[in-house]
Order: C-alpha cells, then structure tokens, then sequence
C-alpha cells in the first residue's frame, strides 16, 4: 500500500492506494477515517486500484485554515482532487453514511469524474417530514453534542450505527458512563503513546474526530444540506443507491427508499446493517464488485 498526501482548499489530504485495476475511491462516513475500510481494502485489491483517504479535518488530514469548509460540495471537490492527483479521469466510488452523501454529490458535480458510484445508507433526514422519527433521533444526537456531551453524544451515534446496540449505549446514564471511560481511555492512550512514539490506531482518531463529525459535519450534512435533485435526475454517469439488510428504521434507511423513489433509481441492498465493510468484509466485496461490474455491462 502507498500512502501520499494532496493539497486541496482549506486542508491537506492523507490518501491511501493499493492494487490493480479499474480504479474504486471509497469515502468514509462519520469519521472521515480510511482506516474504516481497512478489512475490505485487500479484497477489493484483486479486482481494482483501490484509493482510500482520510477526510478534511479528520485524523492525518489537517485543515490548514481554521475557517475551512466542510460542506459536502467542498467535500466531492475533495473527492475530485484526490483522482485528479492520482491522473484518474474516471473512478468507480462507494461512499457510506456522511461519505455517501459526498458521493452523491460527486454525482451532480462531477458526473464526468464516474465510471459509476453506490450511495450506500445517506442519512437525508432532511428529506423527511420535520416530525419524523429519523430527523428527532439525529437532532437529539446533535444537541447533546451542541450542549458540550460530545461523547455521550458519541455514544449515541455509535448505537445508531448498529442493528442491535448493547443496552447500556441507549440510556442516558449508560451513555454518561461510556463517556466517562472514553476520557479516561483517551487520556491513557496519549500517555502511552509519549513513551512508546506509537501512531493512534483507527479507533483513536476516530474518537479524536468525534468533535468535527457531531458539532460540525452532522449539522452541515443532514440539516443544511439540500441534495440538487434536478442536477441528479440528469446526471449520465451510472448510480444506484444502497441500504443494508438489517438496517430497517434506521435514521440512514428510509432517506435512501425515498430518495430512490423520488428520482427512480434503483436501491441495491449490501448484507449486514450501516457498516458492512466491517461486519461482513468478504460478502460487502463480493456484493460491491457485483454492482460495479454492472455499471459496465
């Protein structure tokens, strides 16, 4: 795997490539870390070059102005920049949760940037009715974040993601005490990693991202943002979008059904719930190089 870095408005960009073959960006979700992709990195190695990359103020890809934007648009300009660094005209792209926002976005921006793409769980609240269910569970996620309970808030996130969460992530006092012992965690690790000189694994950036990912992106992507439906309907280059197996009455579940009623496109359906990639890597690749490939046939 070769690691490099791309210089984009605002930020500087930590970009992973491996393998051969007709090049597949993934783009991560709430995170913004390549590290979420790490088990199906290898698998989808054998069929493509497979580019990874840490998203704008997440992890090892720093803002360099502290004002910079994180706006989806901003975001697929990002996605954009990292083909053109590598001389990609074309890609395929995947993008999950907050990343499949980003990717429909390529889609009404940088249509010609496709060999096609797989929008797979956007969380679009915004397309549901203001008293849904979906946008109340997102919003209470947001306000405990706004409140300074960033890792409650977290926890609640977490708990979202997952088809069956543990008991102790839904309540308020099991949320409290996850938060607690993630303080406590993340300052042992910034211990430990003074004297070892060890890089933070996945897990820790993405915990050192949580900040950015509820006070800032959640807002701008699932409230702020309107997805230019006109600009979607014309788009040429091949798109589907995509929702897991168990992921039913989730907040990123039924924006994806209405969304592909909306514009008639068709929804794909991924094994497992939010995150495949990681619960199911072998049958997340085998679906994925499925749907790929039929964009070319």
């Amino acid at each position: 795997m070769a690691n490099d870095t791309v210089e984009v408005p605002g930020a500087r960009l930590h970009v992973e490539r491996a393998g051969d073959g007709p090049p597949l960006l993934l783009i991560s979700g709430g995170g913004g870390d390549a590290g979420a992709y790490a088990d199906v990195v290898p698998l989808l190695a054998r069929t493509f070059t497979v580019i990874t990359y840490d998203r704008r103020g997440n992890s090892r890809s720093p803002f360099t102005r502290p004002d910079a934007s994180i706006t989806p648009a901003t975001q697929a300009d990002d996605a954009a920049a990292v083909l053109r660094h590598h001389d990609l005209d074309r890609a395929h792209v995947f993008g999950n949760s907050g990343g499949a926002i980003i990717a429909l976005e390529m889609v009404a921006r940088h249509p010609g940037r496709l060999l096609g793409a797989v929008v797979h769980e956007p969380p679009l609240v915004q397309l549901l009715p203001a008293d849904s269910a979906e946008r109340r569970e997102l919003d209470d996620i947001g306000r405990l974040a706004r409140d300074g309970h960033v890792m409650r808030a977290y926890a609640a996130f977490g708990a979202m993601t997952l088809p069956d969460p543990p008991r102790i992530f839904l309540s308020p006092a099991g949320q409290a005490v996850i938060a607690a012992g993630t303080h406590l965690m993340l300052a042992a690790g910034d211990l430990a990693r003074k004297i070892t000189r060890r890089e933070p694994d996945v897990m820790t950036r993405q915990l050192r991202n949580a900040e950015l990912t509820l006070r800032r992106e959640l807002p701008a992507f699932c409230f702020d943002f309107q997805p230019d439906l006109a600009a979607l309907a014309a788009a040429t280059a091949p798109w589907c979008l995509a929702t897991g197996r168990d992921s039913v009455g989730k907040p990123y579940h039924t924006p994806s059904q209405v969304l592909s009623r909306r514009l008639g496109v068709p929804c794909q359906e991924f094994p497992g719930g939010h995150v495949p990639f990681m619960q199911h890597p072998d049958d997340f690749a085998k679906t994925l190089t499925t749907i790929l490939e039929g964009f070319a046939a």
